[in-house]
C-alpha cells in the first residue's frame, strides 16, 4: 500500500487553499485574493525580519525567529502563485468506452496536457463493462497512480474499489456522476445532464428563429437521438425534449434511441430513417457525439436536402466536434452548435489534483458550466 503521507501532503495543499474537463490552460477566479495574501504574507515576513534584536541569546532567537519568517513569507508567495508541482506524479484515466470517438479524443487531450506538465499519464477502457472498470481501477492501484480520473460505467459498482483505491493513497476525480459514498472520491465533477440537453435545445431555437423568421407555429420539423441507458442519459434527453417549450415553431416528429457503443454509425442509419420519413425534417438533436457525426454525415450525403436550411446540434466539444461546427460556417457541414461542458476536462482535472481550484469545490463536487459552442463563438473558446 502507498504511504499515507501522499493523503497528508494533500490535505496541507488543501489547507493552503490550493485546491479540477479540454484544451488549454486557465487562471484561477481566485487570483485577486491570492495576490492580496501574498502581500499580507510578504510585509508580515518582512515586519518580523526587521524586529530589533536583542542581546545575548534572545537576539539569537530573534535572528532565528526573523528568517523562519521570511522562509514563511517565501512559502506563502510561491503557494499562492499556483497549485502543488504534479511533475513525475502518474494519473490514469479509466474510459468509459474507447470505441467512441468522444473518449478516444478525451483521452488524447488529456495525455497531451497532462505531459506537457510533466506528469505520467495511462488510459484504460472500461469497454461499456462494470467489472472491467473495476479491474481497471485496481490495475491503478497495483501501479501506484497518485491520480485516478474516472468515467463511470455504474454508479453504484465502482464505490466499493474507488473507497479501496484512496486507501490506498490514490486521489479519486469522478467525472460527470456525483457518487452516493463520498468515501469513494476526493471530488466530482457534477455536470447537470438535464441542463446540458435543454442548452442543446435552447441553441437549436435560437437557430430556427433566425433560420425561420416568418415559420408558422409547428412548422419546423425536428427529430431526437438520444439514449436511455442511465438516469444521466435520461435526464439529458428530457432537455432535449424541451426545444418546443422554445420556440412554438418546432415540433418533433420522430425519435430514435441509441446507445454508447453502436456509435456514429448507428447515429448516421437512425438520422437516414428519419430523413427517409420526414421529408420536411429541418433539425436534428442528438444525445452525444457519436450520433451528432453521424446524423451529420446522413445529412452531407443526402443531395435533395438544402443544407442552408438544416441543422444539427449534440453535446461535448471532441476535436472533430468542433471541425464540424467550424464548417458550417462554410456551408461543408450542418452540425451548428454543441454544448461545452466547463472549461475544458483535462485543465479542470489539473486544477483539482493540483489544488488551483480548491475554492471552487462545495461538499466535495465542482459543478461545471454548459456553453454553447456555435461558429460564431467558437473562436472564443478554442482560438487557432
Amino acid at each position: 500500500m502507498k504511504k499515507k503521507i501522499v493523503a497528508v501532503m494533500l490535505s496541507l495543499a488543501m489547507a493552503f487553499g490550493l485546491m479540477a474537463c479540454g484544451n488549454s490552460g486557465g487562471t484561477s477566479a481566485s487570483s485577486t485574493s491570492d495576490e492580496a495574501k501574498t502581500e499580507e504574507a510578504a510585509d508580515a515576513g518582512a515586519e518580523e525580519a526587521a524586529a530589533p534584536e536583542e542581546s545575548g541569546d534572545t537576539a539569537g532567537d530573534g535572528e532565528e525567529s526573523a528568517k523562519e519568517a521570511a522562509g514563511e513569507a517565501t512559502e506563502a508567495v510561491e503557494n499562492a502563485a499556483g497549485g502543488a508541482d504534479l511533475t513525475g506524479k502518474k494519473v490514469g484515466f479509466s474510459a468509459l468506452m474507447m470505441s467512441s470517438e468522444f473518449f478516444t479524443d478525451m483521452s488524447n487531450q488529456m495525455e497531451e496536457y497532462f505531459t506537457a506538465h510533466g506528469m505520467e499519464y495511462s488510459v484504460a477502457d472500461a469497454n461499456g463493462n462494470a467489472q472491467t472498470q473495476i479491474q481497471t481501477v485496481e490495475n491503478f492501484v497495483s501501479m501506484e497512480m497518485d491520480y485516478i480520473i474516472c468515467f463511470v460505467v455504474d454508479a453504484s459498482s465502482i464505490s466499493d474499489s474507488l473507497v479501496k483505491a484512496r486507501e490506498d493513497g490514490a486521489f479519486i476525480i469522478v467525472i460527470g456522476t456525483v457518487l452516493d459514498n463520498k468515501d469513494a472520491y476526493d471530488v466530482c465533477i457534477s455536470i447537470s445532464q438535464n441542463e446540458s440537453g435543454v442548452t442543446e435545445a435552447k441553441m437549436a431555437a435560437e437557430w430556427i428563429e433566425a433560420t425561420f423568421p416568418d415559420a408558422e407555429d409547428g412548422s419546423i420539423e425536428v427529430g431526437l437521438l438520444t439514449n436511455s441507458e442511465n438516469e444521466d442519459a435520461v435526464a439529458r434527453c428530457d432537455g432535449l425534449r424541451e426545444i418546443e417549450n422554445f420556440t412554438s415553431k418546432a415540433v418533433i416528429v420522430e425519435e430514435h434511441e441509441t446507445t454508447q457503443a453502436e456509435g456514429a454509425a448507428a447515429g448516421q442509419t437512425y438520422a437516414e430513417m428519419m430523413l427517409m420519413n420526414n421529408p420536411d425534417l429541418k433539425v436534428i438533436l442528438t444525445y452525444g457525439t457519436d450520433q451528432g457525426q453521424g446524423a451529420n454525415e446522413a445529412v452531407m450525403k443526402d443531395s435533395s436536402i438544402n443544407s442552408e436550411e438544416f441543422a444539427v446540434f449534440t453535446v461535448d466539444t471532441a476535436e472533430f466536434i468542433r471541425n464540424k461546427v467550424k464548417e458550417s460556417a462554410e456551408g461543408t457541414s450542418v452540425l451548428r452548435g454543441t454544448v461545452m461542458l466547463g472549461e475544458g476536462t483535462p485543465m479542470t482535472c489539473y486544477n483539482l489534483m493540483d489544488g488551483t481550484w480548491s475554492d471552487r469545490v462545495k461538499d466535495k463536487v465542482y459543478s461545471e458550466e454548459c456553453i454553447m459552442i456555435t461558429p460564431e463563438t467558437i473562436s472564443e473558446y478554442f482560438p487557432e
